[in-house]
């Protein structure tokens, strides 16, 4: 984001007035297609040396996109890795979406996982694309191999002959693909890595030609809602579907696992018919579960603190609300189940997980049941999920038509598998030159992980007798991952409880973690943040700044948030984060990760939750599950260290420092610690 006073409407008319001649820098495709289809583009045959590289004669490269892109940019990246040891000429990329296969490995997407766990991969499907190139090359021209290399989109020979890709794609096509070793570049020979680039979605993002499930039209198809319990553990009493099927448009009312689906001729008739609805239900057990239940459950559950050295206590606590994903795009899917057929478009971040649950509830052969993949309106957690695909293919099955399942704003701001409640508990011990002697920590959840024992504490600080407790109570309340896991809460409580340490040993708070921190990677974040925000420098009256760090997923990242206080309100003004995530393949794309991740934490931080009463989720969309608006988001800096050759995770990176910040940096301007999410002052 730029600073807001920037964002107006002329500036974004000038930005769409630019925006064509950037669109034609490159060409892409966001189609859910098969790697190995056949090329219409020119006569003969293209050349295909794996799963994910294709090259027609035209000199058309597909680069076949194994994981899920939620807006994080994946598909850019995977290209960016393949296309640059192959030594592709970037205009002449496009980028297709993989359906489920075993052939591409694990396509699940999450935990910042999917560069970490295919970038070796992907690099040696690109240089072997290229070593066999240049073997095609060599055979035509008939000299060594040695004397040939590669330049953006052909092979050249010491004499300075040239021969395209595309020109070499057929007799490349005939050659067996080497088993062995293929030298992959070296850093400094880099032409498209380490080198901003623009998501290869952009252009058919913001022209309305990228397909996300939404946009899926099948032949036939018939449209679905489905009417859910009103409180978590509700049953289903009684039906009356007589006024709904009297509806115009409505096609039938059928029974399924999660509720009652209305089936009609479009989305309008659906949702007449779900309102025309009669039910019964008994509302359960759960009647009486609220927040403040659950969180008292929750105080009952800590325990003794681990043993630690005498010294000064210092201890405290924190309260973290359910979270809802609340991504852009509502779920959704369609699923066409025939007799002998099943195929499913989802916005999934588990294709595997969808194509095994299609298989055993149709029990069709997975060769006769195909998942393609669209892109995400949005997930962190979210698609992993596959409930809402099975929705589709259960009405599908027993409606014997295609489906396209819809599900609304409420519906899913009510029916998520939420970040968990918790409540943490810390305790730590101080000596005579107020550093650390112990650290305990217990992490109570409504609903998620732990066993409830003491273990080793994993914290980015040398603190010895350290110690974590992770342990969950009973709660009906579904749960799954959200932006950064247990990161989201865990480390965040860490870092608050770093400041509260810092300020009951009379030291600022930025020097107190350098003494405590050992990884130079950590350190010099650290500092940069430091230096970058201005750390120590004086302030506008009525501000203050807050620091934070993070070590995880392979990356380190530090954040300074500047903020006031205006009419009881927070209002940041600043958010500076420093971040070392190895090899930054596409120094546009961690920068946007840090700025999302950044529009999560704050609005997470100041704005949103969830919360039960009477055994059922209070808010229903973005006007009481509220987030923070244009206007209302600072600037954000990014600055990159890019100095390892591995590269780390980044999509949940941003998260936990800028929250922890954030509170860190209330505390520092009203004297008070916060004690609960969202902050209130």
């Amino acid at each position: 984001m730029s600073d807001r006073t920037e964002i107006t409407r002329r500036s974004i008319l000038k930005l769409m007035g630019g925006a064509g001649a950037s669109f034609m820098l490159g060409s892409f495709s966001l189609a859910c297609a098969d790697p190995l289809q056949k090329s219409g583009a020119a006569a003969g045959p293209s050349f295909v040396p794996n799963v994910f590289v294709k090259i027609d004669p035209d000199g058309q490269v597909t680069i076949t996109a194994s994981r899920s892109d939620m807006g994080q940019g994946i598909r850019t990246t995977f290209a960016m890795l393949v296309a640059e040891e192959m030594d592709a000429d970037w205009s002449k990329v496009k980028v297709v979406q993989a359906h489920a296969d075993a052939a591409f490995g694990g396509q699940g997407t999450g935990g910042s996982s999917s560069v970490t766990s295919s970038h070796r991969r992907l690099r040696k499907m690109g240089a072997t694309t290229r070593a066999m190139l240049i073997e095609a090359a060599a055979k035509t021209w008939n000299v060594e191999a040695s004397t040939c290399h590669t330049e953006p989109g052909k092979v050249v020979h010491s004499s300075g002959k040239s021969l395209s890709y595309g020109e070499l794609a057929g007799a490349a096509s005939k050659l067996q693909v080497p088993t062995g070793d293929i030298p992959l570049k070296k850093r400094a020979d880099y032409r498209i890595v380490g080198k901003p680039k623009n998501r290869v979605d952009n252009p058919a993002v913001v022209t309305g030609k990228a397909i996300y499930a939404q946009d899926v039209k099948v032949a036939g198809a018939l449209y679905a809602v489905i009417a859910r319990p009103p409180k978590y553990g509700a049953t289903l009493k009684s039906v009356d579907d007589a006024a709904a099927r009297k509806v115009a448009g409505v096609v039938d009312v059928v029974r399924v696992s999660s509720g009652v689906a209305v089936v009609a001729k479009n989305t309008w008739a659906a949702f007449q018919g779900r309102d025309a609805l009669k039910l019964v239900w008994d509302d359960g057990p759960n009647a009486g579960v609220t927040s403040a239940t659950l969180l008292t459950s929750l105080k009952a559950a800590v325990g003794p603190h681990r043993e630690m050295p005498e010294g000064k206590v210092v201890s405290g606590t924190l309260d973290f609300p359910y979270l809802a994903h609340a991504t852009m795009e509502p779920q959704n899917a369609v699923a066409d189940v025939r007799e002998d057929s099943c195929t499913i478009w989802a916005p999934t971040q588990s294709p595997e997980g969808v194509l095994g649950m299609a298989t055993r509830l149709t029990g069709l052969p997975k060769e006769k049941v195909r998942v393609n993949v669209t892109l995400l309106g949005g997930g962190f957690g979210r698609r992993f999920d596959s409930s809402f695909v099975q929705e589709a293919v259960e009405i599908s099955k027993a409606v014997k038509k295609p489906i396209k399942l819809q599900w609304t704003r409420e519906d899913d701001t009510k029916n998520d598998s939420y970040r968990p409640m918790s409540h943490h508990a810390f305790q730590a011990t101080l000596g005579p030159d107020g550093m650390p002697l112990g650290w305990s920590h217990q992490v109570l959840y409504a609903g998620g992980w732990g066993n409830g024992k003491f273990e080793g504490a994993n914290i980015p600080y040398e603190i010895p007798n350290s110690g974590r407790m992770q342990k969950s109570v009973n709660a009906p309340i579904p749960v799954g991952a959200w932006r950064s896991v247990e990161h989201s809460q865990i480390s965040v409580t860490d870092e608050c409880f770093i400041d509260e340490l810092a300020k009951a040993a009379g030291q600022d708070p930025y020097q107190y973690r350098r003494k405590l921190i050992r990884n130079p990677r950590l350190l010099a974040v650290l500092d940069l943040a430091a230096q970058k925000a201005g750390w120590g420098k004086p302030l506008a009256k009525g501000r203050a700044q807050g620091i934070a760090c993070f070590e995880g997923y392979g990356s380190y990242a530090a954040h300074v948030v500047e903020l006031s206080i205006v009419d009881g309100e927070v209002v940041v003004h600043k958010v500076v984060c420093a971040v070392d995530c190895g090899l930054a393949i596409n120094p546009k794309g961690v920068e946007a990760q840090i700025q999302g991740a950044a529009s999560d934490a704050l609005s997470t931080s100041l704005k949103a939750r969830i919360t039960i009463e009477g055994g059922a989720v209070r808010q229903s969309s973005f006007s009481d599950y509220e987030w923070l608006t244009f206007d209302q988001m600072p600037k954000v800096e990014t600055h990159i260290i890019s100095g390892s050759d591995e590269p780390g995770g980044m999509g949940e990176v941003g998260y936990p420092g800028a929250v922890a910040a954030t509170a860190n940096a209330v505390a520092a301007l009203t004297g008070s610690r916060p004690r609960r999410f969202p902050l209130r002052v």
